[in-house]
């Protein structure tokens, strides 16, 4: 079956991350990788990127983006690459909803358990059960959970998953590379590949619980 490798950066849209689009490429392709979701924190890549990826590695691209929001970080998949979104969790949701994007919250409880400055910790009092944060409205409105991040805890990730469950969610692994070594690390087997974003979006609703599986 293919493998679909969500939460991807490079230095082409993410300041932080040292990986180049040709490394991506050729890490992916040797791995045996049959798509990426790129989702860059400052923009999206555009169709002629897209393309030129595409046709040098035999490797298909799902460009995204990843917005810091004033409650955590969203991923948005769908976005055009001029679109201008919002930077509060409160709008994004529901603008992106209202244009047919999909979102998924990212890496939610990174840090929850950590003794750690208030502005880096996630936006959830402290000490809550899995029950308790399910009831944030905000949480209740994207559209998945990334229940696994190759950066976080395993406790991070279970809590994330048991919040995910709960509210019913759909569940995705998310590698969060952001240098040459960790590509790959987090990757899901999908039936089939998605043809496009919308399809990608579509193959949401049939995460639910995928995310329990190891690292590929």
């Amino acid at each position: 079956m293919p493998y679909l490798e969500f939460h991807i950066h490079t230095k082409a849209g993410s300041a932080d991350s040292s990986i180049t689009v040709d490394q991506l490429g050729e890490a992916a392709a040797a791995q045996g990788t049959h798509g990426l979701v790129i989702a860059e924190h400052f923009r999206v890549w555009t169709d002629w990127e897209r393309d030129g990826f595409e046709a040098r590695w035999g490797v298909r691209v799902y460009p995204a983006v990843e917005v810091t929001t004033n409650r955590g970080h969203i991923i948005v998949i769908g976005a055009e690459p001029a679109e201008k979104l919002p930077g509060t969790v409160e709008e994004l949701l529901p603008y992106a909803s209202s244009r047919g994007h999909r979102t998924i919250w990212a890496h939610p409880f990174r840090h929850y358990f950590d003794s750690i400055h208030g502005s880096q910790r996630p936006p959830f009092e402290a000490g809550l059960s899995p029950e308790e944060l399910a009831q944030d409205p905000m949480l209740a409105r994207a559209d998945a959970i990334e229940a696994v991040n190759a950066i976080c805890t395993d406790r991070e990730n279970q809590l994330a998953a048991a919040v995910g469950a709960l509210l019913g969610k759909p569940l995705t692994l998310g590698s969060d590379a952001h240098e040459l070594d960790h590509v790959g690390a987090q990757r899901m087997e999908v039936l089939a590949l998605p043809a496009d974003i919308r399809e990608l979006g579509d193959l949401l609703g049939e995460l639910r619980g995928a995310a329990a599986g190891p690292a590929r």
